[in-house]
């Protein structure tokens, strides 16, 4: 390179930016060659690139000086919520009352939902500022309507649809030609790609007109019904209503709930508005989710529209709180891989016109967003090196993240696995305990009953075990515990299922076993039992077992079996131990 081409470069510095290290660099690097050279182009492009921030910084300076003039006299705001007033919207309140709004320069006036009312038909048609509404704005945006999701506040959406425990709906499945209540329109998408998820679509169902009252289903009108997580279950348990929810979430379905939006006009003409409202909502609700008893009290007072009472509220502000989840993530996140995985699912049910620009749809939610949307905005002015890096730092920083939440989902998913098999696992005997036994037992019955098969129940106690604990100690008698359970394992069939219920007292779910199926087992365990030796500590224990068993009988529920097969069992036992007894013959047999 020649001495005035290296000069120009220079004088070309200078005039790029008022920066002396950078002329500084680049006057010592005049004399290097190869890499040198190929570094200086690159600081020009960086120069250049440096230049355009503090243009940038210098006008958003002036931006911020009116908006601290406009603040002086407060801006109008008006708030299109998505239903009438309740803790759904407690962040709002807070920000309100608590002087969050008046802070940021805001007179915020809060409307409640009306007959025929659309929050995002309100927003788009002027009559208000901001809208609350869910993730079906997504098809607004496919046709063109220009609104901006400016905060997720739900991380998860409350929607679930909700059956009678009493009934024979066990799992999704079983709502197979049955009546199920949804929303209309959009409202459903999540509750249908759930259906989905279980192998239902909408025509292996009855679809029964949208009621907004859960008595629709107490009185039968329907076997499923679409509720709200935060809602709906309260009034039933205070009925004593028994009754099961199915959520999205467990069937791999994530939608978000509650969303703030506002128009892209609104963001170009008014950005600071846009800003200073967004940041006293999100302020509001981080203090309504520390302090969800002032919320409520504030709501009974002056917001109670539907007269709900303080406990319906604090309900409402428990579950609330556990779906906008404010000690995982921050309040107000978006994450741009759930929108698109939404997008999809509203595309293959056919909601969708046409694709959507993400980064159109979602306002940058922190500084960083904002500086990513500043390169993204910019990019055709930064040079190829500076994009390069800056690509590359993104991308180590989004494939970390990536690995820490897949690497954290994954913990999670374990802890909760071994959560879930420890509540129905007995921690002496390995066995599955008397919660897994009744709920394995319910769902068996339940099928035998559709089935028109068979089914027994045994129950067994280890003869004598008290005096086991009184010779050797307990320590000994919960290592025979453990070895008679092994015994137990050892010697039912792969389909049956032999636990723990207490004490010394073990039970069986036979399916498809009568009762001489029963019987055999029963024999089976009983002499397996009586030649085993249990060593413990230089000593030889021997204990035997008396068993009872039933066989299901058309129309008995569970605890009736069960009732029968105990009293099998202390027949047995009065019958001198080491024995058999049968609840359908008042047969016993006793070990030879």
């Amino acid at each position: 390179m020649s001495v005035s081409l290296k000069l120009c470069i220079v004088e070309e510095l200078k005039g790029a930016i008022n920066r002396p290290w950078v002329v500084e660099v680049a006057v010592r690097m005049l004399g290097g060659k190869g890499l040198m050279t190929t570094c200086l182009i690159g600081l020009l492009f960086l120069a250049a690139f440096m230049n355009s921030v503090q243009a940038q910084t210098e006008a958003l300076q002036s931006s911020v000086k009116t908006a601290a003039q406009d603040k002086m006299t407060e801006r109008k705001v008006r708030v299109q919520l998505k239903w009438r007033h309740q803790f759904q919207f407690a962040g709002y309140y807070a920000a309100l009352e608590k002087g969050f709004y008046r802070d940021a320069g805001l007179d915020v006036e809060l409307l409640e939902v009306e007959n025929g009312v659309v929050p995002i038909d309100q927003l788009m048609g002027g009559a208000v500022d901001f809208a609350v509404a869910d993730t079906g704005a997504l098809i607004y945006r496919s046709v063109g309507v220009p609104i901006v999701a400016l905060a997720s506040i739900f991380q998860h959406s409350p929607s679930i649809l909700m059956t009678r425990g009493a009934g024979d709906v066990t799992d999704l499945a079983d709502l197979r030609g049955r009546r199920v209540m949804l929303s209309g329109g959009y409202m459903n998408a999540e509750l249908v790609a759930m259906l989905q998820a279980a192998g239902l679509s909408l025509e292996d169902v009855e679809l029964v007109p949208d009621d907004t009252s859960v008595d629709a289903l107490v009185d039968g009108k329907t076997d499923a019904y679409n509720g709200y997580l935060t809602n709906e279950p309260f009034g039933l348990e205070n009925r004593g209503v028994d009754f099961q929810v199915f959520a999205p979430m467990a069937y791999g379905v994530d939608f978000y709930g509650d969303t703030l939006f506002t128009t892209e006009a609104k963001i170009t003409n008014n950005s600071d508005l846009v800003e200073d409202f967004r940041a006293a909502t999100l302020r509001g609700w981080s203090y309504a989710v520390e302090h969800p008893e002032e919320i409520v009290d504030l709501i009974l007072k002056k917001y109670n529209s539907q007269g709900k009472s303080r406990a319906h509220l604090m309900f409402e502000a428990r579950q609330s709180i556990e779906l906008i989840l404010p000690n995982v993530v921050p309040l107000g996140y978006m994450n741009i891989e759930r929108w698109e995985r939404i997008a999809e699912i509203f595309t293959e049910q056919g909601r969708l016109k046409g694709p959507v620009e993400m980064r159109a749809f979602l306002h940058p939610s922190d500084d960083f967003d904002r500086f990513v949307d500043v390169l993204y905005r910019q990019r055709e002015n930064i040079g190829a090196a500076v994009i390069l890096v800056i690509a590359v730092l993104l991308v180590l920083h989004i494939a970390s993240l990536r690995i820490q939440i897949r690497a954290r989902t994954a913990e999670l998913e374990v802890a909760k696995k071994r959560a879930e098999e420890e509540a129905r696992t007995d921690a002496l005997t390995g066995l599955p305990n008397r919660r897994c036994f009744f709920e394995t037992a319910s769902r068996d019955i339940e099928r035998i009953k559709r089935n028109d098969g068979d089914m027994s129940v045994l129950v067994a106690d280890i003869d004598f075990f008290k005096e086991v604990n009184d010779t050797y100690g307990h320590v000994a008698g919960d290592h025979v515990l453990r070895k008679v359970s092994e015994v137990l394992k050892r010697n039912v069939r792969a389909g049956d299922v032999a636990a723990r219920i207490g004490g010394d007292e073990f039970a069986f779910c036979c399916p498809d076993s009568g009762a001489s199926e029963a019987e055999a087992l029963a024999k089976r365990l009983r002499d397996q039992m009586a030649t085993q030796k249990i060593d413990y500590d230089g000593s030889q224990i021997l204990v035997t077992l008396s068993l009872g068993y039933a066989q299901y009988q058309p129309g008995q529920s569970l605890d009736e079996l069960v009732q029968n097969a105990d009293a099998a069992l202390y027949d047995a036992k009065r019958n001198g131990r080491n024995t058999i007894g049968s609840s359908q013959n008042k047969v016993r047999e006793k070990a030879t």
